[in-house]
């Protein structure tokens, strides 16, 4: 078990170093570990950079510099919020246009078939309104697709009753 530090240049005393900062450690091999340090005039740099970004970062938030962390957990407490209201709208927007997308259902055989584009919507909501079709159009093959910038996202929904002879990955690939 080794805890000393090498690789470096040699000093007659430790305090002809003056200021040392570990600034990163990580495993090089089994057992042998890499740490990284700044000493003297550059250990100084790196903390007068350090905080000039905790600076920069308390003018970001309206704050002074020994209150950043407690507004920076307030605005990130406040965007998950935020998260869990979009996600709850985007609910909402897939529902509402499943409906308007109902009325494009047509029969085939029996079987309501719906294939369409919708836009403004991504993957999770694509899936959403799929699966909503599939609950309220009941005996239904659904596609739908999606174009975002240069993505296509394709979505493929087949009701319970359907799936013996319809499978939704084969209407996906095709």
């Amino acid at each position: 078990f080794s805890t000393e530090l090498c690789g470096g240049t040699h000093v007659a005393r430790a305090g002809d170093i003056g200021c040392f900062k570990i600034i990163s450690e990580n495993g090089v091999a089994a057992g042998v570990r890499r740490i990284e340090a700044v000493t003297g005039a550059n250990c100084l740099a790196w903390f007068a950079q350090r905080e000039s970004a905790l600076v920069q970062i308390a003018d970001l938030v309206k704050g002074t510099p020994d209150k950043a962390v407690e507004k920076v957990e307030q605005l990130v407490e406040r965007a998950r919020g935020l998260e869990k209201q979009l996600e709850r709208l985007n609910s909402k927007l897939a529902s509402a246009t499943g409906d308007e997308l109902m009325a494009q259902a047509t029969e085939i055989n029996g079987v309501k078939v719906l294939a369409t584009t919708v836009e403004n919507v991504d993957a999770k909501i694509l899936r959403e309104i799929v699966e909503q079709l599939k609950n309220k159009l009941h005996n239904a093959v659904v596609v739908l697709a999606a174009v975002e910038g240069e993505k296509v996202s394709v979505v493929a929904g087949v009701s319970k009753d359907q799936t013996s002879k319809v499978k939704a990955g084969d209407l996906a690939n095709f």
